[in-house]
């Protein structure tokens, strides 16, 4: 019997010392900003950003600017929590960070058709581009009112509002809408990717434009290597 067990054992042996040690997810929470609009939700101020990155206690951040404009610290005409809020919160606790946004000439090569795309939409059909916009603004408005905490601008509503506008936008606006809006979510979702192999069983904070938050959500809680954390959970009793 004695014997018997050892030769188990023995056969057993290497393939458990062949089994390799799994590599740990990266955790990732996508945290939606709102760039000028954060002058007008009281709830999401840019002190609230700043306490809130803090709050999902990043070991990475993953941020919307270019590489280049990260390096210059360059001011961003509409994206004014970077100056304002996030470098100075890099500077202070020396997260290791990634810019998602793409490095030219890739950045003028998705964003030039992306662009023209749209402004062939609004040439050959002015009715339809300005009830679009009215639209839009409209959407705004009661999100506005309904942001009352900065959890709030991560749920599950506000994906859904922004989910639908940008269904509604492709089927306006066509391919070049749809194409373009896919591949500049691309990047980012490239980058976090990359982020979670180089950063395994760390926590990684994605700042996006909150138009983007359901689309980055949806992807990453697809991708084996990523656990995607419940943002608005995280942030609701704050």
């Amino acid at each position: 019997m004695r014997f018997l067990l050892a030769l188990l054992l023995c056969g057993l042996l290497p393939a458990a010392q062949a089994a390799p040690p799994k590599t740990p997810r990266a955790d990732v929470a996508v945290l939606a900003t709102l760039h000028t609009l954060h002058a007008q939700v009281p709830a999401y101020s840019l002190q609230v950003l700043r306490d809130s990155i803090l709050r999902l206690a990043p070991d990475v951040l993953c941020i919307e600017v270019r590489p280049d404009r990260y390096a210059q610290r360059a001011p961003e005409a509409n994206k004014v929590e970077y100056p304002d809020a996030v470098y100075p919160l890099i500077d202070a606790h020396r997260y290791r960070v990634y810019p998602m946004e793409p490095a030219q000439p890739r950045f003028d090569a998705i964003l030039k058709p992306y662009l023209q795309a749209s402004r062939e939409f609004a040439a050959t059909n002015p009715a339809a581009s300005a009830a679009f916009s009215a639209h839009a603004e409209s959407m705004y408005a009661p999100l506005r009112a309904y942001w009352t905490s900065a959890a709030r601008v991560n749920d599950a509503v506000t994906d859904a509002q922004m989910r639908a506008k940008h269904a509604l936008q492709e089927g306006l606006v066509g391919e070049g809408e749809r194409a373009g809006w896919d591949a500049w979510n691309g990047e980012f979702l490239a980058t976090i990717e990359r982020a979670a192999a180089e950063n395994p069983g760390k926590r990684i904070v994605v700042l996006v434009g909150a138009e983007h938050g359901y689309w980055l959500r949806e992807k990453l809680a697809q991708r084996p290597g990523i656990r995607l954390l419940d943002t608005a959970a995280l942030l609701a009793d704050h």
